[in-house]
């Protein structure tokens, strides 16, 4: 088996366990090895850690129901409203996944490399239609991204501290809206 084929085995197992279990804290090394029949040994060699490896199949899950959305977006609405419904459906997959996203989104955000930004980048551009250079696109970008990560993680906090419980859908789309308005400045 070729390197590539025992990674996209184990990322695939472990999103299967994942979709079994609902909970990526309760997966273990032993579990994922076991469903894919590699080495245990073969996880630490081809990821840094168990954790990269459940956050790498957290992220194609996302991706995967996120391409889904992206492949139907109308473009026959703003860039800001096409940029608005993706960032919610995004937190609402986020939500639904939440037992699942919460432990990979800490991991993403203090150990992970930044590639979530790169997502919304070309609805930035867009919108400020060559008004704002490229480092400005990337920086707004990444405030986003991580703004929304923090958001999810820190549910129950944003809640105590705002009044606002972003695991209500209504509210959690006038946080996002809100927030999207404010970061934008000229919509």
């Amino acid at each position: 088996m070729s390197k590539t084929d025992a990674k996209q085995k184990l990322i695939q197992g472990t999103i299967d366990l994942l979709l079994e279990s609902g909970h990526s804290e309760e997966i273990t090394s032993r579990q994922i090895a076991e469903k894919t029949k590699i080495n245990l040994a073969m996880i630490n060699y081809y990821f840094s850690s168990k954790d990269e490896l459940i956050s790498i199949a957290v992220n194609q899950l996302i991706k995967s129901a996120a391409d889904d959305w992206i492949s139907i977006e109308n473009k026959n609405h703003s860039s800001y409203d096409r940029l608005l419904q993706m960032l919610l459906h995004l937190s609402q997959l986020t939500m639904q996944y939440y037992s699942l996203t919460k432990s990979t989104a800490i991991y993403e955000l203090t150990k992970a490399d930044i590639y979530l930004p790169y997502y919304i980048i070309p609805l930035l551009e867009e919108h400020f239609s060559g008004e704002k250079n490229e480092f400005e696109i990337k920086l707004m970008a990444f405030e986003i991204i991580s703004f929304l990560q923090t958001l999810m993680i820190k549910a129950e906090d944003f809640f105590k501290y705002s009044g606002k419980d972003i695991r209500d859908d209504h509210q959690r789309e006038f946080v996002i809206e809100t927030y999207l308005k404010s970061i934008l400045k000229n919509v």
